[in-house]
């Protein structure tokens, strides 16, 4: 009797005692739990002891952070537009004993933190016009302002009620519905033509701009030039004047019939004809008996 008794008690250690060392790695909690209450959290890897299952149980939970992608929804703006969105999110177990009670399993976690980012998301649009989704350049937070908002309140939710942390959250797609592209992208297309229009519009007034200037200056280095050559002309006849008058000082009456003679040159030719009264000083010399007498009477 007692040989059986030792058999039945060593077989008994042998089948129990694998169940009462429990083994914690880097990546996971593990929550002891006494017939359903736990009772212990360990979160620090290593090598554990609990009482042998059915009296102790070891539950196992991922503690690394997790990825979970979002359903496309199709939620209403602010200004009452049709939008689809899709968004993702990753998160961690940051409280296990509260995640027990409340969720238990990965599944179940993932589906409850879906219904929650779309019932924040829903709320957040439903307080904005489309077009702060969608700013002009410089103007507003956008979709990253979204973001943000809901993320806040999710990660606030999620930490309280199911003991998780919302790591991030982002909207990975954000668009209309088929039946309302086309008027969106006629809407699209004006706002871009009407940009382009005060850019151009911009772009001929700086032009104008330019030429006005240029033109202007090109003005004032003219008048300058013109007026510096006037002075040099002026100086060049001045001197000219002066060397004629050096050069033919004491033979006035020779100089006069050069000149003359360089006025006939220019003026006169083969098919010329001059009406002049009789006594202009221009035709004394032609007037006169002989061609050496210059000044002479005729």
């Amino acid at each position: 009797m007692k040989t059986l008794f030792w058999i039945v008690g060593i077989l008994a250690i042998v089948v129990l005692a694998p169940t009462a060392i429990v083994v914690v790695n880097e990546a996971e909690h593990v929550v002891i739990t006494q017939f359903g209450r736990p009772v212990v959290v360990h979160s620090d890897a290593g090598l554990y002891v609990k009482a042998p299952a059915p009296f102790q149980r070891a539950t196992r939970f991922d503690k690394r952070i997790l990825f979970t992608p979002g359903q496309e929804t199709e939620l209403l703006t602010a200004d009452k537009k049709n939008v689809l969105v899709a968004t993702y999110l990753s998160w961690r177990i940051a409280d296990p004993l509260k995640y027990l009670a409340a969720l238990r399993t990965r599944d179940f976690a993932e589906a409850r933190l879906r219904a929650l980012v779309q019932s924040e998301l829903g709320s957040a649009l439903g307080d904005l016009p489309f077009d702060s989704l969608v700013p002009a350049q410089g103007e507003g937070e956008g979709l990253v302002g979204l973001e943000q908002r809901v993320h806040d309140a999710s990660a606030e939710v999620a930490a309280e009620d199911f003991g998780i942390e919302v790591v991030s959250l982002g909207i990975t797609r954000l668009s209309f519905p088929l039946q309302n592209l086309q008027s969106v992208f006629a809407r699209m297309r004006a706002e871009r033509e009407r940009i382009a229009r005060g850019y151009r519009s911009e772009g001929k007034a700086e032009g104008q701009k330019i030429r006005a200037e240029a033109d202007r200056q090109r003005a004032d280095i003219l008048a300058t030039a013109e007026a510096e050559a006037a002075r040099l002309r002026g100086e060049g006849e001045a001197e000219a004047a002066r060397i004629y008058a050096e050069a033919y000082g004491g033979h006035e009456e020779f100089y006069g019939f050069l000149r003359t003679l360089e006025s006939y040159e220019k003026v006169l030719n083969g098919n010329t004809t001059l009406v002049l009264p009789a006594d202009s000083p221009f035709l004394e010399l032609l007037m006169s008996r002989r061609a050496g007498d210059v000044g002479g009477s005729r």
